[in-house]
């Protein structure tokens, strides 16, 4: 009897167990899932021009790491330093459309693709205006803690965005 209830025992803890590994899986999940959301929202609000929403949804320690941009604003740290970065943004491209696509989850991070078109009809730092369209394509990571943005990292071909506007001169052709 004894050697049966220990048996009976090792099987519900093994049944205890297996269960509790399945209900992590949907909760992780679960958070992914809130977690795109809360992106997408962000995202859309941000190229409505919505920026109380907007504001809503990025914590208050937010870091935004981006190399293709010049030295000074490569790592942008703080709502404020951010917000000042994407109000100069729009000034300078003030209707601009942005797309979301392909977009994965995995725990507490959300990447996906966008593609940005616009002219720029302002400046952008030493940038002058050049009036002249573009389409640049984003690929985007960002962390969330809590229900917030707290990280960004952004990758997009600043050649490609430079040359488009006219501020870098297209390669010479090939005189193959």
């Amino acid at each position: 009897m004894r050697k049966s209830l220990t048996v009976l025992n090792s099987l519900i803890l093994v049944l205890a167990l297996a269960t509790a590994s399945r209900a992590a899986e949907p909760a992780k999940e679960q958070i992914e899932k809130q977690n795109m959301e809360i992106v997408r929202q962000a995202h859309a609000s941000l190229v409505a021009g919505d920026f109380d929403t907007f504001e809503s949804l990025i914590g208050p320690n937010y870091v935004r790491h981006c190399q293709a941009m010049p030295p000074g604003q490569q790592e942008l740290h703080g709502t404020k330093e951010f917000f000042g970065f994407l109000h100069e943004w729009m000034k300078a491209v003030p209707h601009y459309t942005d797309t979301l696509s392909k977009m994965i989850a995995d725990g507490d991070k959300v990447a996906y693709i966008s593609t940005m078109k616009g002219t720029q009809t302002g400046p952008l730092g030493d940038l002058p205006a050049t009036g002249k369209p573009f389409t640049v394509v984003n690929i985007i990571m960002q962390r969330l803690e809590n229900g917030k943005i707290v990280e960004t990292w952004v990758s997009w071909d600043n050649v490609a965005f430079l040359r488009q506007v006219g501020l870098l001169p297209e390669p010479p052709a090939d005189s193959k």
